[in-house]
């Protein structure tokens, strides 16, 4: 059993693009302020205190709450801040692994591992891409098992 955790470099390239969103709407509504019918300050208090919440609360928590296990015999996928997901996909179920390697993956982390099977997929992403290349091997190797048993041509 091998546990994963996703690249730290969205999360924190995620919290900057949330912060600057905030930063905007705080200031548009101050520029805005002919137009609001209501004091300034009770827009731009809530619209501060929602920011602060998710990039300094959500953001960290659901980091720390992520992580994907790969086992010989199936893969488990648990995320989430309020409500907990928990996937797990049998690798006998597994049909095709498609692993997504974005330009500079290495340092940014946006990699993504896709799990198909009949009818539906798990999705690993955020992964860094030497653990998104370890997992892609892995499944591909049972894949390649299983079809050496069944007398299947290799893929």
């Amino acid at each position: 059993m091998k546990k994963y955790k996703p690249a730290k470099t969205p999360v924190f390239i995620t919290m900057i693009l949330v912060s600057v969103i905030f930063y905007v709407l705080y200031k548009v509504v101050r520029y805005a302020k002919e137009y609001i019918p209501c004091p300034i300050e009770y827009i731009q208090i809530p619209v501060a205190i929602v920011g602060g919440i998710v990039v300094l609360l959500l953001l960290p928590v659901y980091y720390f709450n992520t992580f994907y296990t790969v086992t010989n015999k199936a893969v488990t996928s648990n995320t989430g801040v309020l409500l907990t997901v928990k996937q797990m996909m049998p690798l006998s179920s597994v049909k095709s692994v498609t692993a997504i390697y974005v330009p500079f993956g290495n340092v940014l982390g946006y990699n993504i591992v896709i799990l198909n099977a009949q009818g539906t997929n798990l999705m690993i992403p955020f992964i860094p891409r030497n653990d998104a290349k370890e997992i892609t091997d892995i499944i591909n190797n049972e894949i390649r098992k299983r079809a050496s048993r069944h007398g299947e041509e290799e893929p």
